[in-house]
C-alpha cells in the first residue's frame, strides 16, 4: 500500500513537470521561429528599400535629363517607388521593434499565416501590374499619347516583375523557415503538449 501511494505521488509530480518542460520547449521553438522571421523581414525590407531608393534617384535624374518615352519611364519609376520606400520603412521598423515575448504562441502562428496570405495576395497584384503594363503598351499603338503609355507600361513591367520575384522569394524563404522551426513542433503545440507514457510497477 505504501508503494502504491508512493508511485501515485511520483506520477502526479512527474507528469506536470514533464508537461511544463514540453510547453517550455515548444514556446522556445516558436520564439526562435518568430525571431528568425523578423530577421528575414528586416533583410527583405532593406532590399526593398534599396530598390526603391535607387529607382527614386535614377528616376528623378532621368525625368529631367531624358525626353519622350524614356522620360515617362523614369518618371513613373520614381513616383511608384516613393510608395515602396514607405512600405519598406514601415516594415523594417515593425520587424526591428517586434517583441516575441509579448505574443502568445497562437498569436505567433496566426501572424505567420497572415503574412504568408498577404504575400500570396501581393503576388496576384504584381501579376496584375505586369498585365496592365502590357495593356498600356498595346494601347499606345493607337493613341496620340503613345510615348507616355509606352513609358508607363515599361515601368509597370519592370516594377511588377521585381515585386513578383520579391514577394515569391520572400514567401518561400518564410516557408523554409517554418519547415525547420515551426512545423516540426506545431502538432505538439496544438495538442497542448506531448503525451507522457510511463510504466510504473504498482
Amino acid at each position: 500500500m505504501q508503494n502504491i501511494i508512493k508511485n501515485i505521488f511520483i506520477l502526479l509530480l512527474i507528469i506536470p513537470l514533464t508537461q511544463l518542460y514540453a510547453q517550455s520547449s515548444i514556446s522556445d521553438s516558436l520564439f526562435n521561429f518568430h525571431q528568425s522571421r523578423m530577421n528575414i523581414n528586416e533583410s527583405a525590407m532593406l532590399v526593398l528599400g534599396g530598390w526603391a531608393a535607387a529607382n527614386i534617384l535614377v528616376g528623378t535624374y532621368g525625368n529631367f535629363k531624358s525626353g519622350g518615352e524614356a522620360r515617362y519611364f523614369h518618371q513613373f519609376n520614381a513616383m511608384w517607388n516613393v510608395v515602396n520606400l514607405g512600405i519598406a520603412a514601415f516594415g523594417y521598423f515593425n520587424a526591428v521593434n517586434s517583441d516575441p515575448s509579448s505574443m502568445t504562441n497562437l498569436e505567433i502562428v496566426k501572424d505567420y499565416n497572415s503574412l504568408q496570405n498577404f504575400l500570396l495576395l501581393n503576388a496576384g497584384l504584381d501579376a496584375a501590374y505586369i498585365m496592365t503594363g502590357f495593356y498600356l503598351k498595346e494601347r499606345s499603338k493607337n493613341s496620340s499619347g503613345a510615348a507616355r503609355l509606352r513609358g508607363y507600361g515599361n515601368s509597370l513591367l519592370l516594377q511588377g516583375g521585381f515585386l513578383l520575384l520579391f514577394d515569391v522569394w520572400l514567401f518561400f524563404i518564410h516557408q523554409s523557415n517554418a519547415n525547420i522551426n515551426l512545423y516540426p513542433h506545431l502538432e505538439s503545440f496544438l495538442a497542448g503538449g506531448v503525451g507522457v507514457g510511463m510504466n510504473l510497477k504498482l
